[in-house]
């Protein structure tokens, strides 16, 4: 089910320094507010503004997944199946590569806050740096696994070999996701939340047009999937450096600030390499799932469980990539306000945020839970996912209330550096309830794969009240990044 790219921690003093003032010494007026926030709109507006352009920006990077689900979903079965296991693959390039974001975030939020452009500038050219080699490690790692993954998974024949070929072609893009990825959290931690939108639509456009015209036009099937989304990361990419080094948001890419600086680098991991840890055991726990989610069909308890197990996940991202835009405004705002020293600022524009999250995401639980076989008909017309996937998206209606509390407060707390505190909270969740309970209900009671969102669900009901917790401690406030 969900699995989103942000989560949480646990113990009380965290960041790199728990014991020591989250804000440095600064000559700026601590009245002024953060030089990179529209602190002249009213908080509601402010928050709104900030955070429209990124859920515009989720939706349409959802709908590259979107667009190539369709087309599969007008294939053979085994055509989805490769898709949701790519798209569950991919997701781990996602998150190996934003825990550079997290830290990039953080610590440009601060020094635009404080007008310490040229540090800013500094942090921008670093993690373009770490970008680069992350990216091409990623590359790398996909290329030769990728036979192996679909394994992970149970795929076979047709499916693995879908699989293979579309987890190698977008390995050869790895570089050009971490650009975009990375870049997008650095022009976010300036305040600038909108050009990264644009970016992302010339990605959706020249996706949708090279992928529909090679599959439909030309007869090139799936083959012609991947190539289209292939194409799209390098457009994407190209526009995306091009934009950094003509300078957004108070910072700009400097070609001299691409050489090692150990100091900055070692700050950014400082604050990354947590949320790393974080995502892989996130993922890794997810893979778990996965792997009891193919296991089902070898059991006779679902036909198709992993086509089943993406299209739910398709239909669900347009609620949970809306309440991540606030997520992203949360780790900008809070950034900056942390920057300046102002805590209370910082809370109030939480609560901003999490009171729209929650309104837009359990609004449309309310429609998973009336309407889901309609919305499962939008994706494809094929059994067995007509029959498998609407109980599924009744399912995760009931978890937007706690998932929406999540979404923004993990984003809060990000951009306060507190990472340290999402990893343990992440793992407890995740390893201590997420995965006996999914193979307790799922295959031990044989539930199948409906009986395993119902755990899925109510995990992340949990989590939003963990997060909730966290928020609520305080202890993000002391973070030093």
């Amino acid at each position: 089910m969900t699995q989103v790219s942000e989560d949480i921690e646990m113990n009380g003093g965290v960041g790199l320094d728990a014991c020591e003032p989250a804000v440095e010494p600064t000559s700026q007026p601590m009245s002024t507010g953060p030089a990179g926030l529209p602190t002249h709109l009213p908080m509601w507006k402010m928050v709104l503004a900030l955070a429209m352009w990124p859920m515009l920006e989720q939706l349409l990077g959802a709908l590259i997944g979107t667009v190539d689900t369709i087309l599969a979903g007008r294939m053979v079965p085994a055509a989805m199946e490769a898709i949701g296991t790519s798209g569950y693959m991919l997701w781990l390039m996602g998150l190996l590569q934003g825990a550079v974001g997290v830290g990039s975030t953080a610590i440009i939020a601060r020094h635009v806050a404080r007008a310490e452009y040229s540090k800013a500038d500094d942090a921008l050219g670093q993690s373009m740096y770490l970008a680069f080699v992350w990216g091409l490690a990623n590359a790398v790692l996909f290329w030769v696994t990728a036979p192996y993954l679909g394994l992970i998974t149970s795929l076979e024949g047709d499916a693995l070999a879908f699989c293979t070929l579309y987890l190698r072609y977008l390995a050869l893009v790895a570089p050009c996701r971490a650009v975009i990825f990375i870049g997008a959290a650095c022009l976010r931690g300036a305040g600038d939340t909108r050009s990264p939108f644009f970016v992302m639509l010339l990605v959706n456009v020249v996706n949708t047009l090279v992928s529909v015209v090679l599959v439909l036009g030309f007869g090139v099937g799936f083959r012609g999937i991947a190539i289209g989304t292939m194409v799209a990361w390098v457009v994407g990419s190209v526009v995306m450096w091009g934009l950094l080094q003509r300078g957004r948001g108070g910072i700009r890419l400097h070609l001299p600030n691409l050489k090692p600086q150990r100091e900055m680098l070692g700050r950014l991991l400082r604050v990354g390499v947590p949320s790393l840890i974080e995502n892989v055991g996130h993922w890794g726990g997810n893979l778990l799932v996965v792997v009891m989610v193919g296991y089902l069909a070898k059991l006779g308890l679902n036909e198709s469980p992993m086509g089943s197990q993406i299209v739910g996940i398709r239909i669900e991202a347009f609620s949970f990539l809306l309440g991540f835009g606030f997520n992203i405004a949360a780790a900008t705002i809070v950034g900056q306000y942390l920057g300046v020293g102002d805590v209370q600022s910082a809370k109030r524009a939480t609560w901003v945020a999490t009171g729209y999250t929650v309104a837009i995401m359990v609004s449309l639980g309310v429609l998973m839970m009336t309407i889901p076989a309609t919305l499962t008909w939008v994706f494809t017309d094929q059994e067995p996912f007509l029959t498998d996937v609407p109980p599924l998206i009744f399912h995760a209606g009931w978890a937007q209330l706690g998932f929406a509390f999540f979404l923004v407060l993990s984003g809060a707390l990000r951009g306060a550096g507190d990472t340290k505190t999402t990893m343990w909270m992440t793992y407890g969740s995740t390893f201590g309830v997420r995965l006996p309970l999914t193979w307790l209900v799922g295959i031990h009671l044989g539930y199948g794969l409906e009986g395993i969102w119902v755990v899925l669900s109510g995990e992340l009901t949990l989590r939003g009240g963990l997060f909730l917790w966290r928020f609520l401690h305080g202890g993000w406030a002391r973070v030093r990044v």
